[in-house]
Formats: C-alpha cells, structure tokens, sequence
C-alpha cells in the first residue's frame, strides 16, 4: 500500500492544481491548434536536417515520418483526455497523498535511471566513434546494458503506477489519473517508451543506418529521457514546501537533487544536438548557419528557466550550468577521449548567467519575473557569444548572417523561456504532500543515492572490456 491512511503520517499540506482548458473557449483551441502546428513544423524541418534518403527510400522514409507525427498526435491527446480535459458535470476529483517514501524512492530511482541513460549515451558514442560497431552488434555491450537499466527503471516504475491507480484509484480512469497527477504522468511516460524502444531497430531495419545522429526514433529517445528527468524532479519537489523567491546563497543540500537532475538534462540535450558539429561531420554543411548557436541557446534557456523557477531561486541556472560543464569535463577524461568536448557547454554559461543577472536584478527592484524577460537576457547572452567566443569553439561554422541568427535565437529563447517557466512554476507550487520528516532526511538520502551511483558507474566504466 502506498496511499498514506495514518492521519499522524498524513502530509501537513496537500496542494493539487489542475489545469482546464473551456471546451467551448475558441481561444484556447486556437492556441491548441498552433502549438500543435508549430511542432509539427519542428518535427518535419527536424526530418529534413536529419538527412533524406534518396531514390525510392525518400517515399518510404516521409511516410515513416508521417506515422511517427501521427502516433505521437495520438499520445498528445491520449495525455490531454487523462489528464486535462474538463470532467463531465457532477465528476470531481478526490486527491490521494501518497506515502512520502514512495515518492522519494520514486524520484531517486528516476534520477539515478536517467543519469545511467547519459553516461551510457555518452559511452555508446564514444565506443562507435572508436571502434565503429554497426547496429546490432552493439545490442549487449555495456554502454547500452547502462542505457537499458534507465528504461527498465522507468518501465517498472510506470507498472506499478498503474496498478497503484487500478487498486487505489476511485472513479473513472480521467479521475484515477488525477487524483495523482505525477503518478499518471509515469505511467504515460511508461507507455510512450514501450512504443519508442521497437520503433527504433524497426526504423534501422526499414531505411539501414541513419544518414546522421539525428534520426526521428533517436528524437524520441532523447525527448522520452528529458521527460524521465522532469517527471523526477517534479516527483522530488512534491516532497518540499512552496517556497518565495530568494538569491542563489538560499540554495541549500535539499537543492541538490533537482540541480543534478537538471544538469544531466542538459548534458544529454547538448550531446545530442551538437555531437555532430563537434565531429565536424559534413552533414552539417546543408543546416542552417544559425541552427547551432539556436539550438545552444534553447537547451541552455530552457533548462535554466526551469531550475530557477522550481527552486525559486536566482542563481540555479548558473551552478546548474556549472554542474553540467564539469561532469562533461570528468566524463571525456574518465574515457581519455580527445575526439570529444565539452565546447557547448562552455558557450552555455552565457546564457544562463544572463537569466540569473535578470532574475536577480528582478528580485532586487521587486519587480515581476516574467519569462519573457527572461527569454531577452537569455537572447542578449548568446548575443555575446556570437560577437565574441563562438568562432573561437566552433571555427567551422561562419555565421554570415548575423541579423538573421540573432533574431532566430531570439526566437527560441522566448520560445523555451515559455515553457521552462509554465513547467517550473507547475512544479514549484502543485502537488504539494509535505511531511516534515521527509523534508530533514532528503539532504541525506539524496547524497548517499548520488555517491553510489556514481561509485557503480564508475565501476562498471573501469572494469569493461573494449568490444575488440
């Protein structure tokens, strides 16, 4: 059992906010339809830059893309009916605390999965890059044996989600998944990577080897590990009480999670949109000049504008960034490789130094933090990096139109200031089941989980034979 029916044990206060959208508001249907347009966009220019196949293989590969935008239509709206359409008249919503425990274990468990998938990713790159092994051959090396311990984290942790709301849950299913949205949220994330685990051989086995690292299957894996690392640091935070704005010496050891967590979620946004631009691969040349320093940008803006609008804290999205240039940095010389860099990263500390100048002269002059200021700061950063440093990290790239780059990333900061700042605020004010004895021992539990993870990776990094 881990529905909480001790009243001493009950959690002091149990805050739960969901959000509605009028099914008869056109507004917020348009807004809907556009969201959904732009992603689609996002998805088909994605498709582009990742490389087409020629000849007969090109139909066959857009009409892979058009299935996989279809499912992931479906799932969005899967999603959208469990938990957020408005509940027929007289429905309403019961919330069921759940034990403190389970959602520490929950989240520790998440975190450590999804550290795993990054350092493996990491690996799996490395020994590819070295040794060249095709696909299949590679299914049971280490690298992936880590990866797979991730997925199977939260394949486990969506299973017994689901039997939790099927034996717990009162109500309809829209009901059950309310009643914990988190949990629902896990178990949606389960299903979403049952289905983008055998999307991938299938995707290899139709079209051969992707022409880049940006196949639409790895975009997937990629997304479906950033939600694995957001959902644990939102599990995280129901254990912590609602907190004011305050400057960056306010952070304390119970902070230490969700910077790790979101340091790592950087680390596997930047590995993936850059590892190419890195290697120099050729397959660059037909991308836009301005996409690198975008995409920089973006990663950099929107896991910055999460930290510190989670933890209300001005001066996370620094340390943050801090965290993620120094495990790259650990990670290229625990696998002594000097075909791989830790350059984005570098040119990401702009960015989030800039939000937290802003975020801190906001709080200085008591003024509103908005994310569009924030979006700006973050824009007028990587400004700096592109008149100053970039050439310097990446000389291959010529940025001949600088207006042009410089309104794109403009673009994509607000873009990702918008929904870092929705997605920080959601986890820093909703779901609260505050129970004060867990809030003493999280400092502890979440040391010992990080050190032991780490001493296992690096055991299992060490002592691996190399697949020659």
């Amino acid at each position: 059992m881990v529905v909480d029916q001790n009243p001493a044990n009950r959690a002091i206060s149990v805050t739960h906010n969901t959000t509605t959208f009028p099914e008869n508001n056109l507004w917020a249907k348009l807004k809907a339809l556009l969201i959904a347009s732009i992603f689609a966009a996002l998805l088909l220019a994605f498709a582009v830059w990742s490389g087409v196949p020629r000849g007969e293989r090109a139909t066959l590969f857009w009409i892979g893309v058009a299935v996989l935008i279809v499912i992931l239509f479906a799932l969005g709206a899967l999603t959208w009916h469990l938990l957020f359409r408005p509940l027929p008249a007289g429905q309403k919503v019961e919330v069921q605390p759940l034990k403190a425990s389970y959602r520490r274990v929950t989240a520790l468990l998440l975190g450590v999965g999804a550290a795993g998938i990054v350092v493996g990713a990491f690996w799996d790159e490395v020994w590819h890059r070295t040794y060249g092994i095709p696909f299949g051959d590679d299914f049971f090396w280490r690298p992936h044996l880590l990866m797979y311990f991730g997925f199977l984290t939260v394949t486990l942790l969506g299973f017994a989600g689901l039997y939790v709301i099927i034996q717990q849950g009162k109500g309809t299913f829209q009901q059950r998944f309310r009643a914990n949205p988190i949990i629902g949220l896990l178990i949606l994330l389960g299903a979403f990577l049952l289905y983008v685990l055998p999307a991938d051989p299938i995707w290899h086995q139709i079209y051969g080897v992707d022409i880049t690292a940006w196949g639409i299957p790895h975009l997937m894996l990629v997304a479906n590990w950033v939600s694995m690392m957001l959902l644990a640091v939102a599990v995280y935070m129901t254990l912590l009480p609602e907190r004011e704005w305050r400057g960056v010496r306010h952070l304390s050891a119970k902070d230490i999670f969700p910077v790790a967590i979101m340091a790592v979620m950087l680390l596997m946004w930047l590995q993936f949109f850059t590892t190419e631009w890195d290697a120099r691969s050729s397959t660059t040349l037909s991308r836009p000049e301005w996409l690198l320093p975008v995409l920089i940008a973006m990663s950099a803006t929107f896991t910055g504008v999460i930290i510190n609008h989670t933890l209300r804290r001005a001066g996370a999205a620094t340390v943050t960034g801090l965290v993620a240039l120094g495990v790259r940095y650990t990670l290229i010389q625990l696998f002594q490789v000097d075909f791989m860099f830790a350059n984005a990263w570098v040119l990401a500390l702009p960015v989030l130094v800039m939000i937290d100048l802003w975020t801190a002269y906001c709080l200085y002059s008591k003024r509103e933090i908005s994310w569009i200021g924030e979006g700006v700061a973050a824009g007028v950063g990587m400004a700096l990096v592109l008149f100053t440093a970039f050439h310097t990290y990446y000389p291959t790239v010529t940025i001949t139109n600088l207006p042009v780059a410089l309104v794109m990333v403009l673009a994509a900061t607000l873009g990702a200031s918008w929904v870092g700042a929705k997605i920080g605020d959601y986890f820093a004010v909703s779901n609260k089941q505050v129970e004060e004895a867990t809030v003493v021992q999280l400092p502890r539990m979440t040391i010992a989980t990080l050190v032991a993870a780490c001493l296992f990776v690096a055991f299992f990094v060490t002592t691996a034979a190399p697949p020659v």
